[in-house]
């Protein structure tokens, strides 16, 4: 298929498609429409890579694989954090080969040209004297660095189908002001590759429709999993309350729904209550690991961040959950999980990895098989597109972005009074 005739297709499905109904097949596993998000969607996204705490030191750098491109994320003697493409300017070689590393300067292993950290060159072996060294520094792509989260983006500078970063920044403070994560540090990572598509990734992550039958431990840990489906009304009215007791303390409490935002990012936050007399996300309810930022006690609210559609987080009081989705192959998405904790914390003293990564450790085992046997299913000459229920408000949501966005539709302004809804995404009476 020509990249023309796939452009066709994929306008062409996107203008049938029903919504509230699940993809066509193409969506999940044509290399082609595969190829467009990439273009249109991966690299126009603020992608949330690592945190800054990986990078403690001048000449730490990381690489960062994503769209076909491999990133250099390095700090610099002036303490920055710069990106650049993995790109050497003489030849095109990779210069930094291995996913990690500290060096003096980024040097080429094939015929060793050097740059410094800041990406400017600095030798150009076997070029003339007269050669202009100042006209050949590396690529950069467009890097920010917030509350101690990296954050990359592929597009070129004053793109207008990427979000401002400080918007993106902006709507989520509040759900990070008490936590001050660029005072924590890395204390677990973990790789989860998922032989799947990856909206079928983020489907899954973005509704707890299947969240009863299928993770008994986070279902045993959040009390919503239950309760919600039993007594939807009587759910939501006991929410509402604690919303407004949360609010009468002078917390923030607000839900502010990632698809009622700028449809270039969608992005927001929410709260919710993890299950009375529990602390925080662990097995026994206890604490797991010193109180972050500004708590000085526990409060039992599990914090609910989306950072656009390749990362979220999960804050409590103790520490927080990054996740990373990267769509690697039409069929491979990346995930990896990245577990915070207080800067001082030291692990065996303060805290125990694997209580610390219990929850959603087994949670995204749990959910990498459920994936892997939907995309098998997907696959199938018998598959055809099924409706969402309700529970699954997010999931139907981001279909209907991905639609609209790659099918051409022109980002429109976020709604000047967007619906009220439970941080499911279900759209409830107003307040």
């Amino acid at each position: 298929m020509t990249k023309a005739q796939g452009e066709q297709t994929v306008e062409a499905l996107a203008a049938r498609h029903r919504r509230g109904f699940t993809l066509e097949q193409p969506f999940y596993n044509d290399p082609a429409i595969f190829a467009r998000d990439l273009e249109q969607i991966v690299s126009r996204q603020w992608l949330l890579v690592d945190h800054a705490s990986r990078l403690g030191k001048a000449g730490d750098w990381v690489t960062f694989a994503v769209a076909g491109e491999s990133i250099v994320l390095v700090r610099g003697r002036d303490g920055e954090i710069r990106g650049f493409f993995n790109v050497c300017r003489h030849r095109g070689s990779r210069i930094c080969l291995t996913e990690e590393g500290n060096s003096r300067t980024l040097t080429c292993p094939y015929h060793a040209w050097v740059w410094n950290l800041e990406g400017q060159l600095q030798l150009a072996r076997g070029m003339a004297a007269d050669f202009d060294r100042d006209a050949w520094p590396l690529h950069a792509c467009q890097v920010r660095v917030w509350h101690g989260l990296i954050f990359v983006n592929l597009a070129a500078e004053g793109d207008p189908e990427v979000l401002p970063f400080e918007t993106l920044a902006a709507d989520c403070e509040p759900y990070l002001a008490r936590e001050d994560l660029g005072r924590t540090r890395i204390a677990a990572r973990i790789a989860y590759p998922t032989h799947a598509n990856w909206k079928l990734v983020l489907e899954n992550f973005q509704e707890c429709h299947h969240c009863a039958p299928s993770h008994p431990e986070y279902t045993a840990v959040h009390s919503y999993v239950t309760e919600e489906p039993r007594d939807p009304a009587g759910w939501w009215e006991r929410h509402q309350s604690w919303q407004g007791a949360r609010r009468a303390a002078g917390l923030h409490a607000e839900i502010a729904a990632p698809y009622d935002a700028d449809p270039r990012q969608p992005h927001g936050g929410w709260y919710a209550p993890i299950r009375p007399g529990i602390d925080t996300l662990s097995r026994d309810g206890k604490p797991l690991a010193p109180l972050l930022g500004s708590h000085t006690a526990f409060d039992g609210v599990d914090t609910g961040i989306c950072l656009g559609q390749f990362g979220f987080a999960h804050v409590c009081n103790d520490h927080a959950v990054l996740f990373r989705f990267t769509p690697r192959r039409v069929d491979l998405t990346d995930v990896e999980l990245i577990w915070l904790v207080h800067e001082d914390a030291v692990e065996g003293r303060d805290y125990d990895r694997d209580r610390l990564t219990w929850l959603w450790d087994i949670t995204t085992i749990e959910d990498t098989k459920i994936i892997n046997d939907n995309q098998a299913g997907v696959n199938s000459s018998r598959y055809a597109p099924g409706p969402y229920v309700p529970a699954e408000a997010y999931a139907q949501a981001f279909i209907d972005w991905y639609v609209d966005r790659i099918g051409g539709q022109p980002p429109q302004a976020r709604a000047a009074t967007p619906p009220a809804r439970d941080f499911r995404g279900n759209v409830v009476a107003a307040e």
